[in-house]
C-alpha cells in the first residue's frame, strides 16, 4: 500500500483533510483496497492456523503481496509509514488528520490486534520485498540476527528524534525529503535520496531479515507494541518442546528464542510461520491459548500461551 506525493495530502477517501469520526472511518474501511488487504491478512491467519508454511511457500506468498500492494497502482493507499507518522505530526501541530490516513492507521492497528504483525507480515509491500531479497544466499554463507535491544533502541531513537523535529520545525524526520520513506518507491519516484535508501535496505536485506522494519520503521514500532496484546500470535506448548532448537535455527527473526524462554519483552515476530513449520513436535502454534504457568528453559516459572 503506497501513497503518492511527498507531503501530506488533503484529499482522502470521502473525507479529504477534514477531521474524521468513527462512521467515516468505517465507511473508508469498506473501500476495495482495504477489503482486499483484510482478505489477504485473513488468508494469512488461516494459513498460519492450518498449514505448515516453509520458506519456499512463504517466498511465493510474499511475491504475491509485493505485486498486489506494491506494483499494481490500483491497490495504492496511504503508505503505512505516513499512516502512522502523519497523524502524530497532525496531533503535535494541531492540523487536521485526513480520513485516508486515519482509516489506514485503524486498519493497521486493527489487524495487528487480531493477529501479531498480520499487517506487517502479510500486507506490507516493502516488508515483502525485504523478505524476498533475504532469500538470496549471503556471500558469507550466514545470515545475521541483530540483537533486539540494539535494533529496537535505534528504531525508538529515530522516532524520538522525529518527534523532537516535529516539535521544533513542524516536519517529521521520516518524510523530510523522503529520506526515510522507502514507500515512495511504489509511486515510481526515483530521486537520488530514495534510490540510496532503497538500495541500502535491499543490500542489507541479503544479510539481515527485514532490516528497515527492525531498525527504522515507525509502523514496525507501533505494531511491535500492539503485538503484546494480539489475540493470535505464536505460542508455545512447553510440554511438547524437546529443546531441539530447530525453530531457532530455521527462523530468520530473533523472536523465537524469546518465545521459548518465556520473555515478556520479545522482538518483533512477523508471522512468517517458519518456526512453526520447523518444529518437529508441534510445540509452536499461531493461536489463542489459555494462559497457564509453565517452566521455562532457565527453570523459572513463566506465563505462556498454549
Amino acid at each position: 500500500m503506497a501513497e503518492g506525493g511527498g507531503g501530506g495530502d488533503g484529499s482522502g477517501m470521502g473525507g479529504g483533510g477534514r477531521t474524521t469520526d468513527l462512521s467515516s472511518i468505517s465507511s473508508g474501511l469498506l473501500s476495495p483496497q482495504f477489503i482486499l488487504g483484510g482478505l489477504v491478512a485473513l488468508a494469512g491467519l488461516i494459513l498460519l492456523r492450518t498449514t505448515k508454511i516453509n520458506w519456499n511457500i512463504r517466498t511465493l506468498l510474499m511475491c504475491a503481496v509485493f505485486v498486489l500492494f506494491g506494483v499494481l497502482v490500483i491497490m495504492h493507499q496511504p503508505s503505512p509509514l505516513r499512516a502512522v507518522v502523519d497523524p502524530v505530526t497532525a496531533l503535535v501541530t494541531g492540523s487536521a488528520i485526513t480520513l485516508k490516513k486515519t482509516t489506514a492507521l485503524f486498519f493497521i492497528g486493527g489487524l495487528s490486534v487480531i493477529g501479531a504483525k498480520l499487517f506487517c507480515g502479510w500486507v506490507c509491500p516493502f516488508g515483502a520485498l525485504q523478505e524476498i531479497v533475504n532469500r538470496i544466499p549471503a556471500p558469507s554463507g550466514k545470515k545475521i540476527k541483530l540483537p533486539f535491544n540494539i535494533s529496537n533502541g535505534i528504531r525508538i531513537s529515530i522516532f524520538v528524534i522525529s518527534l523532537i523535529m516535529v516539535l521544533a520545525t513542524g516536519t517529521d524526520l521520516y518524510t523530510y525529503h523522503n529520506i526515510l520513506n522507502p514507500f515512495e518507491l511504489f509511486d515510481w519516484h526515483f530521486e537520488l535520496v530514495l534510490a540510496v535508501l532503497v538500495g541500502a535496505v535491499l543490500v542489507a536485506s541479503v544479510f539481515v531479515y527485514r532490516p528497515f522494519c527492525y531498525l527504522v520503521c515507525p509502523v514496525g514500532l507501533l505494531t511491535w507494541l500492539l503485538e503484546h496484546m494480539s489475540i493470535f500470535r505464536v505460542r508455545l506448548d512447553r510440554s511438547k518442546c524437546n529443546d531441539c532448537n530447530k525453530c531457532i535455527q530455521m527462523s530468520p527473526c530473533p523472536s523465537v528464542k524469546a518465545i521459548l524462554d518465556g520473555d515478556k519483552l520479545r522482538p518483533d515476530c512477523f508471522a512468517c510461520g517458519v518456526c512453526i513449520d520447523a518444529c518437529p513436535t508441534d510445540a509452536l502454534a499461531f493461536g489463542i491459548g489459555k494462559m497457564r504457568a509453565n517452566r521455562s528453559r532457565a527453570g523459572k516459572v513463566v506465563i505462556e500461551g498454549r
